[in-house]
Protein backbone atom coordinates (compact mmCIF):
# COMPACT_ATOMS: atom_id res chain seq x y z
CA UNK A 1 0.00 0.00 0.00
CA UNK A 2 1.10 3.20 -0.79
CA UNK A 3 1.55 6.58 1.83
CA UNK A 4 -1.61 8.22 -0.01
CA UNK A 5 -3.83 5.02 0.59
CA UNK A 6 -2.91 4.79 4.26
CA UNK A 7 -3.18 8.36 4.82
CA UNK A 8 -6.92 8.29 2.60
CA UNK A 9 -8.08 5.10 4.68
CA UNK A 10 -7.11 6.63 8.53
CA UNK A 11 -8.96 9.86 7.35
CA UNK A 12 -11.69 8.14 6.07
CA UNK A 13 -12.31 6.31 9.49
CA UNK A 14 -11.87 9.20 11.48
CA UNK A 15 -14.66 11.14 9.45
CA UNK A 16 -16.68 8.12 9.35
CA UNK A 17 -16.02 7.26 13.24
CA UNK A 18 -17.11 11.01 13.85
CA UNK A 19 -20.43 11.07 11.85
CA UNK A 20 -21.54 7.79 13.47
CA UNK A 21 -20.90 9.17 17.12
CA UNK A 22 -22.60 12.13 16.27
CA UNK A 23 -25.62 10.84 15.37
CA UNK A 24 -25.68 8.20 17.88
CA UNK A 25 -25.37 10.94 20.48
CA UNK A 26 -27.81 12.97 18.65
CA UNK A 27 -30.62 10.11 19.03
CA UNK A 28 -29.50 8.22 22.37
CA UNK A 29 -28.44 11.15 24.66
CA UNK A 30 -31.84 12.57 25.01
CA UNK A 31 -33.25 9.35 25.95
CA UNK A 32 -30.15 8.63 28.48
CA UNK A 33 -30.07 12.35 29.38
CA UNK A 34 -33.69 13.81 29.13
CA UNK A 35 -34.11 17.46 29.39
CA UNK A 36 -33.58 18.79 32.75
CA UNK A 37 -34.13 22.19 32.38
CA UNK A 38 -35.67 24.34 35.41
CA UNK A 39 -37.14 27.33 34.11
CA UNK A 40 -40.70 27.39 33.49
CA UNK A 41 -41.85 28.89 30.57
CA UNK A 42 -44.88 31.85 31.24
CA UNK A 43 -48.04 31.44 29.00
CA UNK A 44 -49.89 34.70 30.43
CA UNK A 45 -49.72 36.57 33.30
CA UNK A 46 -52.57 38.75 35.36
CA UNK A 47 -51.61 41.80 37.59
CA UNK A 48 -53.55 43.78 39.86
CA UNK A 49 -53.18 46.39 42.11
CA UNK A 50 -55.36 47.66 44.87
CA UNK A 51 -55.39 50.54 47.43
CA UNK A 52 -58.75 49.90 49.35
CA UNK A 53 -58.20 49.41 52.88
CA UNK A 54 -58.47 45.72 54.00
CA UNK A 55 -58.83 44.73 58.24
CA UNK A 56 -58.65 41.83 59.88
CA UNK A 57 -58.78 41.98 63.81
CA UNK A 58 -57.70 40.12 66.49
CA UNK A 59 -60.48 39.04 67.09
CA UNK A 60 -61.23 37.30 63.87
CA UNK A 61 -59.68 34.27 65.13
CA UNK A 62 -62.13 31.05 64.13
CA UNK A 63 -62.48 31.18 60.17
CA UNK A 64 -59.95 32.53 57.49
CA UNK A 65 -61.50 35.44 55.76
CA UNK A 66 -60.98 36.64 52.30
CA UNK A 67 -58.89 39.76 52.06
CA UNK A 68 -61.04 42.43 50.56
CA UNK A 69 -60.78 42.98 46.55
CA UNK A 70 -57.81 40.63 46.43
CA UNK A 71 -58.77 38.17 43.81
CA UNK A 72 -57.87 37.03 40.58
CA UNK A 73 -59.71 34.81 37.92
CA UNK A 74 -57.57 32.64 35.38
CA UNK A 75 -58.25 30.28 33.05
CA UNK A 76 -55.23 27.66 31.91
CA UNK A 77 -54.48 24.80 29.45
CA UNK A 78 -53.82 21.40 30.81
CA UNK A 79 -51.00 20.41 32.96
CA UNK A 80 -49.88 24.15 33.17
CA UNK A 81 -49.02 25.27 36.54
CA UNK A 82 -50.68 28.19 38.33
CA UNK A 83 -47.73 30.75 40.31
CA UNK A 84 -49.52 33.67 42.78
CA UNK A 85 -47.46 36.35 44.29
CA UNK A 86 -48.61 38.58 46.73
CA UNK A 87 -46.90 41.77 47.74
CA UNK A 88 -48.12 44.20 50.35
CA UNK A 89 -47.40 47.12 52.98
CA UNK A 90 -48.96 46.00 55.74
CA UNK A 91 -50.04 48.42 59.01
CA UNK A 92 -50.25 46.52 62.31
CA UNK A 93 -51.87 48.61 64.97
CA UNK A 94 -51.68 47.76 68.77
CA UNK A 95 -54.40 49.44 71.25
CA UNK A 96 -52.98 51.29 74.30
CA UNK A 97 -53.79 47.98 76.16
CA UNK A 98 -51.86 45.53 74.14
CA UNK A 99 -49.71 43.01 75.97
CA UNK A 100 -47.70 39.32 74.97
CA UNK A 101 -48.52 39.01 71.28
CA UNK A 102 -50.29 39.92 68.02
CA UNK A 103 -49.81 37.30 65.31
CA UNK A 104 -52.13 36.45 62.15
CA UNK A 105 -52.17 33.83 59.20
CA UNK A 106 -51.97 34.89 55.66
CA UNK A 107 -52.50 32.45 53.03
CA UNK A 108 -52.65 32.24 49.13
CA UNK A 109 -55.16 30.38 48.18
CA UNK A 110 -55.63 28.54 44.87
CA UNK A 111 -59.18 27.63 45.30
CA UNK A 112 -60.23 24.21 45.56
CA UNK A 113 -56.83 23.24 44.87
CA UNK A 114 -53.87 24.72 47.58
CA UNK A 115 -52.57 26.89 49.45
CA UNK A 116 -49.05 28.71 51.17
CA UNK A 117 -49.59 30.61 54.37
CA UNK A 118 -47.63 32.65 56.33
CA UNK A 119 -47.44 34.10 59.49
CA UNK A 120 -47.17 38.03 60.95
CA UNK A 121 -46.68 38.84 64.37
CA UNK A 122 -45.37 41.09 66.99
CA UNK A 123 -44.43 39.28 70.36
CA UNK A 124 -43.82 41.76 73.78
CA UNK A 125 -43.90 40.03 76.81
CA UNK A 126 -43.19 44.07 79.08
CA UNK A 127 -46.85 44.32 79.60
CA UNK A 128 -49.01 47.34 78.36
CA UNK A 129 -47.60 50.34 77.85
CA UNK A 130 -50.18 53.05 77.41
CA UNK A 131 -49.18 54.12 74.54
CA UNK A 132 -51.06 53.18 70.76
CA UNK A 133 -48.07 51.39 68.36
CA UNK A 134 -48.34 51.15 64.85
CA UNK A 135 -45.97 49.06 63.13
CA UNK A 136 -45.07 48.44 59.34
CA UNK A 137 -44.39 44.91 57.66
CA UNK A 138 -43.69 43.75 54.22
CA UNK A 139 -46.18 41.45 53.13
CA UNK A 140 -44.59 39.08 50.50
CA UNK A 141 -44.84 35.71 49.70
CA UNK A 142 -45.18 32.94 46.28
CA UNK A 143 -46.93 29.94 45.52
CA UNK A 144 -46.83 27.54 43.23
CA UNK A 145 -49.21 24.45 42.16
CA UNK A 146 -48.66 21.90 40.93
CA UNK A 147 -49.50 20.85 37.26
CA UNK A 148 -53.25 20.75 36.95
CA UNK A 149 -56.07 20.34 34.88
CA UNK A 150 -57.30 22.98 31.89
CA UNK A 151 -60.19 25.38 33.52
CA UNK A 152 -60.54 28.60 35.16
CA UNK A 153 -59.26 28.91 38.73
CA UNK A 154 -59.67 31.72 41.07
CA UNK A 155 -56.56 32.91 43.26
CA UNK A 156 -57.29 34.97 46.36
CA UNK A 157 -55.58 36.26 49.40
CA UNK A 158 -57.12 34.80 53.02
CA UNK A 159 -56.10 35.91 56.48
CA UNK A 160 -56.91 35.31 60.05
CA UNK A 161 -56.21 36.07 63.40
CA UNK A 162 -54.69 33.26 65.68
CA UNK A 163 -54.38 35.20 69.14
CA UNK A 164 -57.29 37.52 70.60
CA UNK A 165 -55.02 39.62 72.67
CA UNK A 166 -56.21 42.42 74.51
CA UNK A 167 -57.44 45.55 73.34
CA UNK A 168 -58.23 46.35 69.81
CA UNK A 169 -55.79 45.45 67.72
CA UNK A 170 -55.34 45.02 63.70
CA UNK A 171 -53.69 44.12 61.03
CA UNK A 172 -54.65 46.10 57.70
CA UNK A 173 -53.37 46.73 54.19
CA UNK A 174 -53.82 49.51 51.77
CA UNK A 175 -53.92 52.91 53.24
CA UNK A 176 -53.87 55.48 50.44
CA UNK A 177 -54.14 57.91 49.89
CA UNK A 178 -52.73 58.81 53.75
CA UNK A 179 -49.34 56.96 52.99
CA UNK A 180 -49.80 54.88 49.44
CA UNK A 181 -50.06 51.47 50.80
CA UNK A 182 -51.41 49.09 48.13
CA UNK A 183 -51.38 45.39 47.70
CA UNK A 184 -50.77 43.49 44.60
CA UNK A 185 -51.71 40.02 43.37
CA UNK A 186 -49.67 38.42 40.36
CA UNK A 187 -50.72 35.37 38.95
CA UNK A 188 -49.00 33.47 35.66
CA UNK A 189 -49.73 30.41 34.23
CA UNK A 190 -46.68 28.02 33.67
CA UNK A 191 -45.55 25.01 31.45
Amino acid sequence: MSGKSVFGSILVSILGSIIIIGLLGYFLLPTIYPNTQTNPIIIQSKYQEWNSEAYIWDDDTSDYLKMEDTEINITIQQNSQISMTFFAMSLLTLDTTFNIKNTYKVSLVIIGVSNRTFMVGYYDDSGATGFYRQLTFDLYSTHISEPLSAGTYTCAVYWRSTFDASGTNSLSVAHAPTWNYTRSLLIQEMT
